[in-house]
This record gives C-alpha cells, structure tokens and sequence, in this order.
C-alpha cells in the first residue's frame, strides 16, 4: 500500500467509529443531528443521560491522533445512585515509512497513558488501544505488557469493542440478583452493542429473561 492508501485506511477507521458513536448519541437523545443535540438545554441532556445512559467521542494528543470514546452507564434505582464509566483510548499512528519499533514504543505508550491517566482520575474504567499499519513482534510484545493491543484493520478494532461490552454485560448479568434495579444498564449497553453491528449472545439474553423482576421480600 501507497503511503497515502495507509492514512486512508487509518482515517477511514477513525471516522467510522466517530460516526457510529454520535448515531448512537442520536438515538438515545432522539434528535436528528448532533446539531439538534448541542441546542439542548443542560437540563434536558442531564435528565436524558441520567435515564438512558450516554455514550460521546473527543480527540486528544498531539495532532489529535487519541480518539477517546466514553460510556456512562445510566442511573440505577440503587441508594448510592453509583454509576458506572467507561473510556475507550485509541491512539491512531499515520507512520508508514517502516513498522512500528521497539525503540518507538516508549513515546507512544507515555502519550497514551497520558490521557489514560487523565480519565482515571475522573472515575473511567479506561482501555487503551493502538491502532497502526504494521508493527514488528518485538514492538506488539512491549505494548501488551502495558496492556495496549495492537490494530491495524476496521474488524480488529470493532472486535476489541464488542469483547469489552460484552464482559460487562457478562457480568452484569452474574452479579445482578434481580433486574429491577439494571435493566437501563443492560438496555444502554444492549444498544451500545448492536450500534456497533453486533448481536447480544442468545445465553446472555435468555439469562437475563429468567432473572425474577423484583429482590425476595425480607422477613
């Protein structure tokens, strides 16, 4: 590939996952352009994502080459009104001279866990990616041990999203005694996941069916 077909195909990538994500924000918010949306008034964007979870995209780094997409899960009837924050850091490299190095992946990872440090502190369970046209073995083992996959196609990186929603929803389901309290959640990440062109595992949803309504009465 020409080194311009390379940017291409990253672009390419980066784009489609920015578009599916403000779809996804459309619906929730039941508006029809992301236009409509920023003409909301504060208290109305409040009331939806406290009722049906939000799901956004911002650029960071040098050149805005990180593409952070973050999850929050909506409000659930527990007491301690606790949510839950999910941040996906995708670092896009346009090099094409060469593949990625050994040598090279300190500067990546520092400009990585920059902002996974960042979204951190504001409460995100983060998970940081890199997203490259070629990368020797050696550089791929140096970032796995920083738990930071390597990506070089659309699939891949569509991959590694749908086994992040789908442990949540995973766990969702083995930890929620009854549905009362998270069937938003289980709603949000549902629609989270088919946004992304994936189904919900038929298991997943027959577990979820068997679950009671509502918690045993005490006493």
């Amino acid at each position: 590939m020409s080194k311009e077909e390379i940017i291409k195909k990253i672009l390419e990538i980066k784009n489609e996952l920015i578009d599916r994500v403000d779809a996804l924000k459309k619906t929730i918010f039941g508006v029809s352009s992301i236009v409509e949306y920023d003409m909301l008034p504060a208290w109305v964007k409040s009331r939806i994502r406290d009722e049906k979870g939000d799901i956004d995209w911002t650029l960071d780094g040098y050149g805005n080459k990180i593409l952070i997409i973050t999850m929050q899960d909506p409000w659930t009837e527990d007491p301690t009104k606790t949510e839950r924050k999910t941040a996906l850091i995708i670092y896009f490299s346009y090099q094409t001279s060469k593949p990625l190095t050994p040598s090279q992946v300190p500067y990546k990872v520092r400009s990585i866990y920059k902002v996974v440090h960042k979204y951190r502190a504001k409460g995100y369970h983060v998970f940081p990616s890199l997203v490259i046209d070629r990368a020797t073995p050696g550089a791929k083992k140096e970032l796995e041990e920083y738990k930071v996959p390597v990506f070089n196609n659309m699939e891949e990186v569509f991959a590694w999203i749908y086994s992040k929603l789908l442990k949540r929803l995973e766990k969702l389901v083995q930890a929620t005694k009854f549905t009362f309290k998270f069937d938003k959640i289980f709603s949000f990440l549902k629609g989270v996941v088919e946004g992304f062109g994936f189904d919900i595992p038929v298991h997943l949803l027959e577990a979820w069916a068997r679950k009671p309504t509502y918690p045993p009465r005490q006493g």
